[in-house]
C-alpha cells in the first residue's frame, strides 16, 4: 500500500536539524558570526565568481585579491551578479578498498566495485542574490566480474540557491546562502541486465541546505573558511521491478520508500600566493535506511529496512588560479571511518571557469 508523502519543507529542515546534532552546531556558528559583526557596505566576492574590488582598503587587500578555485567536496554558495555563469567539469574515479561492515570493521572483497565519473556543475545567477544550478552526471563501473554495459547518466539534481547575507571581508561577516530544489530520477535504476547498470534511485528526492563561507588574514595570506549541512527526502514509494540499484533480483516485484539522507562539513583554502591556493575538507555523510518490500521467486515475501550507513571524508587538495576567473583543482576524498557504506580513496580533478 502506498503511502503519501506528507511533509513540508519547513518540517524536513526541522527533522534534519533535530536529528543531525552537527548541523545545528552549524547553523549556530553562522547565526554567532552574522550577528557579532556590524553590517558593512561592500559586498565581498562570492566563491564562485571571484571578482577583484576597485579600491579595496589597505587591511582587506590580501583577502580581496585572493583567488579561489573552490575546495574538493564543499559546495558554493549563490552567484554575486546576476547573469554570470560558471562552469565547472569533474572528472573522478572511485577505487574501492572494502565496505564498512555495521561494527566499523573493514571487510575486503576481490569483486570491489570500482567507477570513473564525469559531472559539469552549472551555475547561473538570475539575480544578484539568485542562482541556479544543475549537475548532470554520467558514470561507468566495473568490479572483478563484470563491467556496466555502457556509460550511464545519474539523476539530475536542480536547486535554487539564496544568498541572504553577503560576506564583508572588512568586517569578518561570513556569506549565509541556503538551498531547496529537487533530484530528478533520470537514471536507470530496475529491469536491468545487470546491477553495475544501476546509476538511481528511481524517486524525486527534496534537496535543502544550508552554506556559509567568510575569509581572515592569517599571517599575511588569505584563508577562507566555508561551513554546511544538506539534507535529500525522497518522495513517496516507489515500484522496483528484477535487477536494480536497490540490490533485488531478476524475480523480484515490489516498492522501495528511500530514507532521509545528506551531508555536512567544513574546508578551508589558504592561499599560498595570489594563484597557488592548499585546500583541505573534512565531511560527514549520513543515510538513514530503505524500506523494501515485495516478492521474490526464490525468497517469497520481503519486508525489511536496510541498515542505516556514515562515513567521515577528509580530501585535501591544490588549486591553481590562472586569473580570477579561471582556475584548476585537484585531489583526492579519503574515508577515514564509517559502518555500512563503501570504503574507498576517491581521486579527482576539476576546472572552474566563470563568464
Amino acid at each position: 500500500m502506498h503511502r503519501r508523502f506528507t511533509q513540508t519543507p519547513v518540517s524536513l529542515f526541522l527533522l534534519f536539524f533535530n536529528n543531525f546534532k552537527i548541523n545545528i552546531l552549524l547553523f549556530y556558528i553562522t547565526l554567532l558570526f552574522t550577528t557579532q559583526y556590524s553590517y558593512g557596505s561592500s559586498i565581498a566576492k562570492s566563491s564562485t565568481i571571484p571578482k577583484p574590488i576597485e579600491e579595496a582598503p589597505s587591511q582587506t587587500k590580501v583577502l580581496d585579491e585572493q583567488r579561489y578555485t573552490g575546495s574538493i567536496l564543499s559546495p558554493s554558495g549563490a552567484i554575486t551578479k546576476a547573469g554570470v555563469l560558471a562552469l565547472e567539469p569533474y572528472f573522478q574515479s572511485t577505487i574501492s578498498r572494502g565496505a564498512y561492515q555495521a561494527n566499523g570493521s573493514v571487510k575486503n572483497s576481490k569483486h570491489r566495485t570500482d567507477s570513473a565519473d564525469s559531472f559539469l556543475l552549472i551555475k547561473y545567477g538570475i539575480t544578484d542574490n539568485l542562482t541556479i544550478q544543475a549537475t548532470p552526471q554520467v558514470n561507468y563501473a566495473w568490479n572483478g566480474k563484470t563491467t556496466s554495459s555502457s556509460v550511464h547518466f545519474s539523476d539530475l539534481p536542480v536547486e535554487f540557491q539564496y544568498r541572504w547575507i553577503d560576506q564583508d571581508n572588512l568586517h569578518y561577516r561570513p556569506s549565509f546562502t541556503t538551498f531547496l530544489g529537487m533530484n530528478f530520477p533520470t537514471a536507470d535504476f530496475d529491469q536491468l541486465d545487470r546491477a553495475l547498470d544501476a546509476n538511481g534511485s528511481g524517486q524525486y528526492a527534496l534537496r535543502f541546505g544550508i552554506h556559509a563561507q567568510a575569509a581572515y588574514e592569517v599571517f599575511h595570506r588569505a584563508l577562507r573558511f566555508r561551513w554546511w549541512g544538506v539534507g535529500r527526502k525522497p518522495l513517496g514509494h516507489r515500484t522496483v521491478k528484477g535487477i536494480s540499484y536497490y540490490g533485488t533480483d531478476s524475480s523480484f516485484e515490489g516498492t522501495v520508500r528511500g530514507g532521509l539522507f545528506g551531508n555536512a562539513g567544513f574546508a578551508f583554502e589558504y592561499g599560498l600566493t595570489k594563484e597557488w591556493v592548499l585546500a583541505f575538507d573534512f565531511q560527514y555523510d549520513w543515510a538513514q535506511g530503505t524500506h523494501i518490500k515485495g516478492n521474490d521467486k526464490h525468497m517469497g515475501y520481503l519486508q525489511h529496512i536496510t541498515g542505516a550507513s556514515h562515513d567521515f571524508q577528509v580530501a585535501p587538495g591544490i588549486e591553481y588560479n590562472f586569473t580570477p576567473a579561471v582556475g584548476f583543482i585537484a585531489g583526492a576524498a579519503i574515508t577515514v571511518d564509517g559502518h555500512n557504506t563503501n570504503d574507498f580513496v576517491q581521486p579527482q580533478c576539476a576546472v572552474n571557469i566563470v563568464f
